[in-house]
């Protein structure tokens, strides 16, 4: 059972950018599944780090449509983004000697992040792709 689900109501109105937060959603969910169903916490690492990955290709895409859409927090919310990157490179970097705790740990954190992100932050400027000023 999927950890994450996406639904319509977390659109920010551009088609790229709610198929990054589906494509987080599913990598998230994989690194959940992965390390629920198995004892091995390597196993989650390859998705760890492609979950990593993805998420700085969305963060620039991001960050560049909301440039092209002068979008006026953009500061503030290019400091999440970074953040965010740091506090996962930081988890990463204690998972070593197959610890479950800190892999169940890194999921809780990057759940609670990746949907308050999407729900809260990234709904700033969803109003801009529908044409409405902010």
């Amino acid at each position: 059972m999927p950890l994450l689900r996406w639904v319509p109501e977390y659109t920010v109105n551009d088609a790229v950018l709610d198929y990054h937060h589906q494509k987080l959603f599913d990598l998230l969910n994989t690194v959940y599944e992965n390390v629920m169903n198995s004892l091995e916490v390597s196993d989650a690492l390859p998705v760890i780090d492609e979950l990593l990955k993805y998420t700085r290709l969305h963060f620039s895409a991001e960050e560049q449509y909301m440039r092209v859409k002068t979008f006026h927090d953009i500061d503030a919310h290019i400091s999440k983004h970074r953040g965010f990157t740091h506090t996962i490179e930081k988890m990463k970097a204690h998972y070593h000697g197959n610890r479950l705790e800190v892999a169940q740990e890194l999921i809780i954190v990057l759940c609670e992040w990746l949907l308050y992100h999407v729900i809260k932050d990234d709904m700033k400027f969803a109003d801009l792709s529908a044409g409405i000023d902010v």
